[in-house]
């Protein structure tokens, strides 16, 4: 992705292979405040900013092409003599960039859905079907499916869910064979899953496996989206939000279905936005912010500290 050319849109980039590579790939399209660049680097979704600060230090002071600014942002090494006025540059044009925040009704929405062999991407699971749902102007454009060969068995309690057998899938393509569709389908808009971090998980470690790289830009969550702007809801599961809508889903825990379904609760969830106020980007990523930093601990977040391994809420399209 061109620097500052579309912080708004998902774009592939190629993957690191280190952790310091990782952190000049990052830097290459200008400074990271350590939190920003640590969660890049280490793929840790939460990390607090004393962490984050340690951490960067640790890995990259001992090398001479990172620099720390005065301003706390990390900065690759110039060769000419000009990095921090570069850098300076940078951030400025970074602050331009996040205040021209689009629209939301300017905003190209790629709708996800994956059927998979488990819920474990990075432990051998595998996608079994695929389906994105273009959301452009208030409206569903177009919708891509594909079933996929996930390369291994799958297990007789997913076939019963989903009704995807291995004789549905073993002449289907693997994943790596339609990377290039995937990846242009999702090229230049916000991805946007129910549960986003589940399907997202899954589409970058097949690309990453497949054709050696990783999805990099927005994500927006429609369970979070519901969880904050439908606070009447007690519970947010695709069946329970579809119903409160009135959407008919065409067919539950296939991808197509549950992609266009999604869709459908993307756009009445924006509508309601729009009824709050929440007319560009920042305004909604600020809202679903500072709503839940406000709304105290959860059941979930209870569990989480009472176990140790964390209790997750099925949410999962």
């Amino acid at each position: 992705m061109p620097p500052y050319a579309d912080p708004f849109s998902t774009s592939v980039l190629r993957r690191p292979t280190t952790l310091s590579a990782r952190a000049a790939d990052a830097l290459v399209h200008g400074p990271l405040d350590a939190v920003s660049l640590m969660r890049h680097v280490c793929q840790v979704p939460r990390l607090h900013e004393d962490a984050a600060e340690r951490m960067a230090v640790a890995l990259l002071s001992s090398h001479a092409q990172f620099v720390c600014l005065p301003s706390g942002h990390w900065a690759l090494r110039g060769d000419d003599g000009a990095l921090v006025t570069r850098a300076l540059t940078a951030l400025r044009m970074d602050t331009v960039a996040q205040a021209a925040s689009p629209s939301l009704t300017d905003i190209s929405f790629a709708v996800v859905d994956v059927e998979t062999t488990g819920t474990r991407a990075s432990h051998g699971d595998r996608v079994t079907e695929i389906a994105i749902a273009d959301v452009r102007g208030g409206a569903v454009c177009d919708v891509f499916t594909q079933l996929v060969n996930p390369e291994r068995m799958i297990p007789p309690h997913i076939t019963t869910l989903t009704q995807i057998s291995w004789a549905m899938v073993r002449e289907q393509p693997a994943f790596r064979q339609i990377a290039t569709e995937v990846t242009s389908r999702l090229a230049g808009r916000v991805f946007t899953a129910h549960n986003a971090a589940f399907d997202w998980r899954f589409v970058t470690e097949e690309l990453r496996r497949g054709v050696g790289v990783q999805l990099s830009g927005p994500r927006l969550c429609t369970v979070r989206m519901a969880r904050v702007l439908l606070p009447q809801l007690s519970r947010r599961s695709l069946d329970h939000v579809t119903h409160y809508f009135g959407i008919n889903i065409g067919a539950r825990h296939r991808a197509a279905g549950d992609a266009v379904a999604t869709a459908e609760v993307l756009l009445r969830l924006l509508r309601v936005a729009a009824d709050l106020g929440l007319c560009t980007w920042s305004d909604l990523e600020s809202y679903l912010a500072t709503r839940r930093n406000s709304r105290g601990a959860s059941a979930a977040d209870r569990r989480r500290r009472a176990f140790p391994h964390p209790v997750r809420e099925d949410y999962s399209a």
